[in-house]
């Protein structure tokens, strides 16, 4: 039988107690860097961390564009989360830069990992899962990354449904946004959504348009006074709202 249908069989509490003994097999003495988003992967791999007894720290790197349910959420149900700064916000990014789009994705460099590199956890425990993508898929469990990091995803064998259930059947609070029908809520504003997420693109405009009128205003005046002379030639559409319409569509 495939992993993939064997893992989808697999009971809940079953999950629950591999992760438990993964997490405790690969404790470091110094203690594991919990990243916590607030999503609900997170939430579950946070508490597990938390079911295993191992010495930890959670932390949440506040990208400034995220939800702010999720900000809100964060503040009330996690407390002793503590919060990462970027040096550079995702506004000053694009004028230094340039809308970032999936090919150069520097803000999740600048907004997400950059923030934590000061912190000596060099073991860091992330709710990555498999099923996600098939890029994630086939990476490793436990990961190598820069700065002599070592990945552990505790949930990496995890369906969605295993998730729900364990955030259920242990009453765990959530982002209200799940209930309204987002399945992800990660940044507001993010090139993963363009191109071939028209209606998802429309959906967050329509939520949260403050925030998409900032961000418009912003490519406009990176556009008109910030475009270095290679950019120009990169991009020849005729003003800022043809180029950001490209950018809505991928660039496709």
């Amino acid at each position: 039988m495939p992993r993939a249908q064997q893992q989808h069989m697999v009971p809940v509490q079953t999950m629950v107690d591999e992760a438990i003994d993964f997490i405790r097999a690969h404790e470091p003495p110094e203690g594991y860097f919990v990243a916590f988003s607030g999503g609900k992967d997170s939430i579950v791999m946070l508490e597990l961390v938390r079911m295993a007894g191992v010495r930890h720290q959670a932390f949440y790197s506040a990208t400034g564009i995220d939800p702010p349910e999720v900000v809100q959420f964060i503040r009330n149900q996690y407390p002793d989360v503590k919060w990462l700064r970027p040096k550079m916000t995702f506004w000053e990014g694009i004028r230094r830069h340039q809308p970032p789009f999936r090919m150069r994705r520097w803000c999740c460099d600048v907004l997400k990992k950059d923030p934590s590199k000061h912190i000596p956890l060099k073991s860091r425990c992330v709710g990555i899962r498999a099923e996600e993508s098939v890029r994630r898929a086939a990476r490793d469990r436990i990961d190598h990354a820069k700065l002599k990091q070592i990945l552990f995803k505790p949930i990496f064998d995890w369906r969605e449904w295993h998730v729900w259930d364990f955030i259920d059947g242990l009453g765990l609070a959530y982002p209200s946004l799940y209930d309204e029908g987002f399945d992800r809520i990660g940044c507001i504003i993010c090139p993963f959504l363009c191109g071939k997420n028209t209606a998802r693109i429309m959906r967050h405009k329509n939520r949260w348009p403050g925030s998409y009128r900032v961000f418009e205003k912003v490519v406009t005046d990176w556009w008109l006074n910030y475009r270095t002379e290679k950019q120009k030639k990169l991009y020849p559409e005729q003003c800022p709202e043809d180029y950001i319409r490209a950018w809505y569509r991928g660039f496709e």
